[in-house]
């Protein structure tokens, strides 16, 4: 895989993911959120991690994508899975290593994703779930033009003790104990394309027009 470029943004360059990739995946700083453990890379095998690879680079219903920082570090990953190609649709997923967090790294990943599906791909829509504790991801999806769809209750990876530790206190609304489970609430959200390049238009034409003091009464 050639880890060619597909956007860039800001800081941030998204390209395609490459199998090197992996190696800088497993040197990330381990996530200490009990909510966000999950996302720890343990692979201690060449099986374990041939599997990983093939899950997310050799999988035809999948697209996986690479972000690099300014300094041309791999410090985040972009999915898109569930895809349906005669619709156009697809299931976005993003996570950052978690030292780059907080960063806006985030946003300038995402702005530039969605350019290249939107602009590049021409694809109709694209959708996304995300916990509603994520409040960090909900507030960059809400400036992003996402839009709210019927919300639910979903399994989550994440110890019962999430249930009682008072560190999690401010979110136990959120959670539960399910059948399958610790659960927690998500939401369902989508951006089509029309609405997409509504914003952008409207964005553009905020960038371009003059000060209030130089406009003609």
């Amino acid at each position: 895989m050639s880890g060619k470029v597909l956007a860039r943004e800001g800081r941030v360059t998204v390209r395609k993911f490459r199998r090197s990739d992996l190696q800088d995946r497993l040197e990330w700083p381990p996530y200490t959120d009990a909510l966000f453990t999950h996302l720890n890379c343990d692979l201690s095998n060449f099986i374990e991690r041939e599997k990983w690879i093939f899950a997310r680079i050799m999988n035809s219903g999948r697209m996986y994508f690479a972000i690099e920082d300014e300094h041309g570090e791999f410090i985040g990953e972009i999915s898109l899975r569930d895809i349906d190609a005669d619709a156009k649709m697809g299931r976005l997923g993003i996570h950052l290593a978690s030292n780059k967090l907080g960063r806006a790294y985030g946003r300038e990943a995402l702005s530039a994703l969605l350019s290249y599906y939107f602009l590049t791909m021409k694809w109709n829509a694209v959708f996304l779930d995300v916990a509603a504790y994520n409040h960090r991801a909900l507030r960059l999806y809400e400036r992003l033009n996402f839009q709210y769809l019927p919300p639910f209750w979903r399994r989550i990876v994440a110890d019962e003790s999430v249930l009682t530790d008072p560190a999690c206190a401010g979110i136990r609304q959120l959670l539960r104990r399910g059948p399958s489970g610790i659960e927690g609430f998500h939401h369902d959200m989508s951006l089509t394309r029309e609405r997409y390049l509504q914003a952008r238009e409207a964005s553009a034409a905020v960038e371009t027009s003059p000060p209030i003091h130089e406009r003609q009464p």
